[in-house]
């Protein structure tokens, strides 16, 4: 009996190992995967922490991502990932880093990251498709991004199609996509057909799409490129979660250039936002944003930029018109100063002038210093402020990175906000006070 037992499990190991070896050699895997520990230190309305508040957390994001690859034009990505808060085994809130809102930004623990289809030049149209759960990025985060800083980053439930059009106009391609941001209603877990049997879902009274049009010109071997765009976002209101007329539609038009000049990289960016928040209110708003920047041969690279971004604001909150220009899927940190105040833009709307610089000393180590200036885009008067300065503050970044070891990079930082001494409405963190964040990270990936 035991033998029998011993040799047909035996023959089961032999036939898995067979048919893996099959598998293996049909099919290419590539593995990858990020561990990514950082403590952060903040007070005065840095990165969450309150007036007159000390706050220090520790978070960590670990990944792990399969990539298999059947041929040129089929494969598959897999990516988990878990992040978590020291100290607590199973977090079930964001840590105090994390203020952004009205995005759909991953939960904290154990989630599947990205998980998608690629299928190159479907049915011979020179279609190339990404199906499932994904990380989009357009223009430098401007609009639509992952922001990556955060442990959990970001990412969406969508359809993406790219196509290249270059045999209409040279250089020509373009690049369309459809997401579900919120789902109002979920498959059910019971019946023959439990993806016919819909429920509410309790965290959503309403659903949400997010849709998009690219096309992209390209100007040289440099990397230039003028990008004109459109995204839509619908959503339906809804009333104890019973559809009624659509009274919610933001759309942005918008272009992106980028262009080398003589050593110099030239770079806009605008866009005009409109559409309804409800029926009685519409939208108006406005982004302009310009940035001129070049290298020079000093120890092993010196790069300046300078920067200026101009978001509309308004005047008047108790009129029927929104002026205030909103960043829908953007990566502000990368943008409005690393200690987060300008996570959403202030009711005012926003304007950032400044310089940033990066120096390498040496081949391996790197410097980083971002001076900004902030102001708002217009004078409220309806916002218990009316005589209120534009001046929000200044903030200065700093950066240095320097790999450990193979695969491995440290990266320390400090940021210090100088408050304006004055409320301004609409902030993610108080902009009265001087804030302090600092944070030190190590990040392995492979």
């Amino acid at each position: 009996m035991h033998i029998r037992k011993y040799l047909f499990q035996a023959m089961l190991f032999t036939a898995s190992v067979f048919l893996f070896g099959q598998l293996a050699q049909a099919i290419d895997f590539k593995f990858s995967g990020e561990v990514r520990p950082r403590t952060e230190l903040a007070t005065n309305g840095a990165v969450g922490a309150a007036k007159n508040q000390h706050k220090s957390f520790t978070t960590m994001r670990t990944r792990l991502g399969l990539r298999a690859i059947v041929d040129s034009d089929t494969s598959a990505f897999i990516q988990l990932q878990d992040v978590r808060t020291a100290g607590g085994e199973t977090p079930t809130t964001a840590p105090p880093s994390i203020t952004q809102t009205g995005t759909s930004v991953a939960a904290s623990g154990l989630d599947l990251h990205q998980g998608y289809i690629d299928l190159g030049n479907v049915l011979g149209t020179g279609i190339h498709l990404r199906l499932g759960r994904q990380e989009m990025i357009f223009d430098e985060h401007r609009l639509i991004g992952n922001i990556g800083w955060i442990q959990q980053a970001q990412t969406f439930d969508a359809a993406r199609a790219d196509v290249d059009l270059g045999q209409f106009i040279n250089g020509l391609s373009l690049t369309a996509f459809f997401a579900k941001t919120v789902a109002s209603t979920i498959p059910g877990t019971t019946g023959t057909h439990p993806t016919l049997q819909l429920t509410n879902n309790s965290n959503a009274t309403f659903d949400s799409n997010f849709a998009g049009a690219r096309l992209t010109f390209k100007l040289g071997d440099k990397g230039d490129r003028i990008t004109p765009y459109f995204y839509y976002a619908l959503n339906p209101a809804k009333t104890g979660k019973t559809p009624i007329k659509i009274t919610d539609n933001i759309e942005y038009v918008g272009a992106y250039l980028v262009k080398h000049v003589s050593g110099f990289r030239f770079r806009f960016d605008g866009a005009y936002e409109f559409g309804n928040v409800n029926a009685a209110t519409d939208i108006k708003a406005y982004m302009l944003t310009a940035a001129i920047g070049t290298k020079f041969d000093i120890a092993h690279g010196f790069g300046i930029t300078g920067w200026y971004d101009y978001l509309s604001g308004d005047t008047n909150v108790n009129d029927t018109t929104v002026r205030t220009f909103t960043t829908p899927y953007a990566t502000n940190h990368a943008y409005y100063g690393h200690i987060d105040k300008f996570l959403n833009i202030p009711t005012q709307g926003l304007q950032d002038i400044a310089v940033k610089m990066w120096l390498k000393p040496t081949q391996k180590m790197k410097f980083i210093v971002h001076l900004h200036q902030f102001l708002s885009a217009r004078k409220n008067r309806t916002d218990g402020n009316p005589s209120a300065a534009k001046n929000l503050g200044q903030e200065i970044d700093t950066h240095f990175k320097y790999p450990l070891a193979k695969h491995t990079m440290l990266a320390l930082g400090y940021s210090h906000y100088f408050g304006n001494g004055t409320v301004n409405g609409g902030v993610t963190g108080d902009t009265t006070l001087d804030s302090n964040w600092a944070y030190g990270m190590v990040d392995f990936k492979f």
